[in-house]
């Protein structure tokens, strides 16, 4: 895939944050496979574009849009259709404190992503979290909060 480049790659993510379905599609491909890492209810394979925006709409709802992604890295591997992304997550609960630090409320972890990429759009992803971003994400989406009281998310 010739045209896959670390712009190309960008541009995938900057639609994705759009939420405009038509724009997402030019780079995601409606049969999506994306795989999340972690025990809690967003993780595992989520199957077609549909179902992976309706947990990116659930992140967003859960963090009441106080949620950055900052992407350190970009490496591309245009003969295999391969990238790769390491992206910085810092994100919040919505009812948490600005000063928040426990776990259960706000998130900061870093992740890699793998995206395998056909005519250009992106056909299967895999996300994996470094050092203790597994234990820390499952803490995040855990239905507590740093009390030890039940939350909805």
């Amino acid at each position: 895939m010739a045209d896959l480049t670390r712009a190309h790659v960008e541009a995938a993510y900057e639609a994705l944050l759009t939420g405009d379905k038509q724009k997402i599609l030019e780079y995601w491909h409606e049969d999506l496979r994306f795989e999340m890492p972690g025990n809690h209810q967003f993780a595992g394979w989520f199957n077609g574009l549909d179902d992976y925006l309706e947990k990116m709409a659930k992140l967003n709802e859960a963090c009441g849009g106080r949620f950055t992604a900052t992407t350190l890295s970009i490496l591309v591997n245009p003969d295999d259709g391969l990238s790769v992304d390491i992206t910085r997550l810092d994100g919040y609960r919505a009812d948490a404190p600005e000063d928040a630090t426990s776990p259960y409320e706000r998130l900061q972890i870093e992740n890699i992503h793998v995206l395998r990429w056909e005519n250009g759009r992106i056909v299967e992803g895999r996300s994996a979290l470094f050092a203790d971003g597994g234990t820390l994400a499952n803490m995040w989406w855990s239905p507590m909060n740093s009390r030890g009281e039940r939350t909805e998310l």
